[in-house]
């Protein structure tokens, strides 16, 4: 792992600003890191800073953030029985206890290739990409919190809830993500929320809590707004049941064995790969975006889902290195193969 974030970070540095710094988090016993937790990490660094988040089998305290950063892990679902191709040669996550919250002064930061429990957002131009967020996502949960231009892309998710009901999020915008809870909970404060819900899965029965959203492209398994139907808009959707209004493009009765690749038996597809489209699905093409035709779900339109989240930046997914070396070799064959996926 020490030779795999001195690559990236390397690599990273190029196309960064040279005023801003990067920091390396690893509490693995005899790897020298600038820190062993990530809270320390958050305080010491300048706004604009980033903080690669290595690898561990334990894990590491989500932090608070006051201030812009850029939080970047490596991954996940790299132990399914099925592994996803060229991710990581180490297989542990960068994996956290605990919340990670976002609060007034954080505007413009950026996390991604985390496992995490929760993330609070309290703030505005927040990022949230290509996570595996095990429990709720928190919208504007703090009092008279506002919530303005938040993306939250490309993540496997449980669900979405709001906070306070003085707490306000406008132009939230939630795509390609794979939900796999209760999805949409904003009854606290229904009409404090608006934005887009583009290209996502929806893979529970839960009943969903919003209004002045619109809902295009995904996919749902068995769609079920109750009194709020008529409080949002929804185009090209696909469905297992009759939740959905018709017309405007949406299918409704259609079984999710004909639209995904491993949707009854995941048995030889990953975790997150399963969601994939099957050939001949209906969500094929059955989208529409800027004029354009595209397919429904996670993987479809321009930004779609990422295998096993994996961030934006050089990764090392094949790493051979001798057990030992002779004495008085004068060399060493390293084999090293990455890749980069955006």
């Amino acid at each position: 792992m020490k030779i795999f974030f001195s690559i990236c970070a390397l690599l990273f540095i190029l196309a960064q600003d040279a005023s801003a710094k990067i920091w390396r988090v690893n509490n693995n016993l005899g790897i020298n890191a600038d820190f062993t937790d990530l809270p320390a990490a958050v305080s010491a660094a300048a706004a604009g800073d980033t903080i690669m988040v290595e690898a561990s089998s334990s894990l590491y305290t989500a932090p608070t953030l006051t201030k812009k950063l850029i939080i970047i892990g490596t991954g996940y679902y790299f132990t399914d029985a099925t592994p996803n191709p060229k991710t990581q040669a180490n297989t542990n996550v960068s994996g956290l206890s605990g919340n990670i919250t976002f609060n007034a002064g954080s505007s413009g930061s950026v996390v991604e290739g985390l496992t995490v429990g929760g993330i609070f957002l309290n703030e505005s131009d927040i990022t949230v990409e290509r996570n595996n967020i095990t429990s709720y996502m928190y919208i504007a949960y703090a009092a008279n919190s506002v919530c303005n231009n938040d993306t939250i892309r490309q993540n496997v998710v449980y669900g979405l809830v709001s906070g306070s009901s003085t707490g306000k999020a406008t132009n939230l915008l939630v795509y390609n993500n794979i939900f796999n809870g209760p999805p949409v909970q904003f009854a606290s404060n229904v009409n404090n929320i608006s934005g887009y819900f583009i290209n996502n899965d929806f893979l529970s029965s839960y009943s969903s809590s919003c209004a002045n959203f619109t809902f295009q492209n995904n996919i749902f398994y068995s769609a079920n707004f109750g009194a709020y139907l008529s409080s949002n808009a929804f185009f090209n959707n696909l469905t297992t049941n009759t939740g959905l209004p018709t017309g405007n493009g949406n299918q409704l009765n259609v079984n999710l064995d004909n639209v995904f690749v491993g949707y009854s038996s995941g048995t030889g597809f990953s975790s997150d790969g399963r969601y994939q489209l099957k050939n001949g699905s209906p969500a094929s093409g059955a989208g529409l975006l800027n004029g354009g035709t595209v397919d429904c779900g996670a993987f479809g339109a321009p930004a779609p889902y990422i295998l096993s989240g994996m961030p934006a930046i050089p990764s090392i997914y094949v790493l051979t290195v001798p057990s030992s070396v002779p004495s008085g070799a004068t060399n060493m064959n390293v084999s090293i193969s990455s890749t980069t996926v955006h």
